[in-house]
């Protein structure tokens, strides 16, 4: 007989070497890196900026609007859940979505794997 197992579906280790021994004090709270790869400021762009971004287990980004620019983000990997003006819905790998000028949104790691996001804003006139 087969034996499966989906690591979605195993509770990771919490001893004193893990990353959740480090951050069980912060559940709930940002826990994100952010690479910035194209940026007006650092680059020919014009207006748009291209960024990664990593959040981990039981983490969040900050919450922010951009009334200037619009946003697209690609889920690469991980599962999660996208706020967009106080909407909550599931999002994982492979998801694509638009984020309207002005609206307030924040990204919700609720896998146990990290979850990766490459993102596009571009200033709207």
């Amino acid at each position: 007989m087969a034996y499966k197992v989906n690591i979605n579906n195993v509770e990771p280790d919490t001893s004193g070497r893990s990353f959740r021994y480090f951050a069980k004090d912060k559940k709930g709270e940002t826990l994100r890196d952010t690479y910035w790869l194209i940026d007006p400021e650092n680059s020919p762009s014009q207006r748009l900026k291209l960024g990664y971004t990593i959040v981990y287990p039981d983490g969040k980004t900050t919450g922010h609007a951009h009334h200037d620019q619009e946003e697209v983000y690609f889920i690469l990997s991980g599962r999660g859940e996208m706020e967009i003006e106080k909407e909550r819905f599931p999002i994982q790998e492979g998801d694509a979505f638009y984020v309207e000028p002005g609206k307030f949104h924040a990204t919700y790691n609720t896998g146990i794997l990290p979850l990766v996001i490459l993102w596009v804003t571009g200033k709207v006139d």
